[in-house]
């Protein structure tokens, strides 16, 4: 017996999927707790840590993303193999995401302290963790769902997909910070700096222009084939492609920015006054245009 081709084997092994998965998301809370070195259940419950609760939660969004790649494609041939290749991949996924923020923190906004800040209840740093941590998760999808394959042979084309990763967060936050010091000029010129004085506005652009930012990466891969014969050959050109895309985004973004917000002083309202109200709408763009991208070329 079968439902639209999908026959009861089939859903029962999914519903077991399911149930990998939702462990996987379950972890998420120990993980998180771990990585900042606090009790989960205290920040929430105890300190009512809302800066804690939104990186928390743009975790469990990251991972839910990157694990929509972990269940597509076919049904392994036993049990036991659809549930290790999805428990494998998704606890792959799961530990790049948390080194991915780790690797931007320490290396890309190294005066920033985005754990210390969430401890401290900074939204804005809330708001960066979660931006990188979507990012991550984005462009790790894109790589599953771009390999034609799903056996563990692919591991090391997902750990290159996660080293472009930070790539292409290293060149989106070095373009903010560079961007932000072209639009603020005396002491107040360091974007990092603003972050960790709470600008709130300015960190939920920032962490827009990262998601749209991975979104553009994802965009990549339907330029860029994917070939049996030469693995590493297409891993090249999807980066190269990648990086090509992350420019055109950020000329897109801005002529579009500079035609719905104009008469706007972005830098006054954002950067200096914490214009959450101008921010989200560069948001929307960010992520918007990210989406059409996607949908155009992806």
């Amino acid at each position: 017996m079968n439902f639209n081709e999908i026959t009861i084997w089939e859903y029962q092994v999914l519903a077991l999927d399911l149930v990998v998965i939702i462990l996987l998301l379950i972890s998420m809370r120990f993980l998180k707790g771990f990585f900042s070195k606090v009790h989960t259940l205290q920040e929430l419950k105890e300190r009512n840590n809302a800066a804690f609760g939104i990186s928390y939660a743009g975790g469990i969004l990251a991972l839910a993303i990157m694990l929509t790649g972990v269940a597509s494609g076919e049904v392994a041939d036993t049990v036991m193999s659809e549930v290790t290749s999805v428990a494998v991949f998704g606890l792959l996924g799961l530990v790049m995401i948390m080194a991915g923020r780790q690797i931007q923190d320490r290396l890309v906004l190294r005066q920033l302290d985005i754990h210390g800040e969430l401890v401290k209840g900074n939204l804005a740093s809330a708001f960066v963790d979660v931006g990188h941590m979507l990012a991550v998760g984005l462009i790790v999808r894109a790589a599953m769902l771009w390999i034609p394959v799903s056996d563990f042979s692919i591991i090391p084309v997902l750990l290159a997909a996660f080293v472009l990763a930070q790539v292409v967060m290293m060149v989106a936050s070095l373009y903010r910070i560079k961007l932000f010091k072209v639009r603020n000029q005396g002491e107040l010129n360091c974007l990092q700096t603003a972050l960790a004085a709470g600008n709130s506005a300015l960190a939920l652009r920032y962490g827009a222009f990262m998601v749209g930012a991975a979104l553009a990466v994802t965009t990549a891969t339907g330029l860029a084939p994917y070939s049996l014969e030469n693995v590493w050959l297409s891993v090249a050109i999807w980066s190269a492609a990648s990086l090509i895309a992350i420019v055109a985004f950020a000329v897109i973004v801005m002529i579009v920015r500079k035609l719905v917000l104009a008469g706007i002083d972005v830098a006054e309202e954002v950067d200096q006054e914490n214009n959450a109200g101008v921010a989200a709408i560069e948001s929307a763009i960010f992520v918007g245009m990210g989406l059409i991208l996607v949908t155009l070329f992806g």
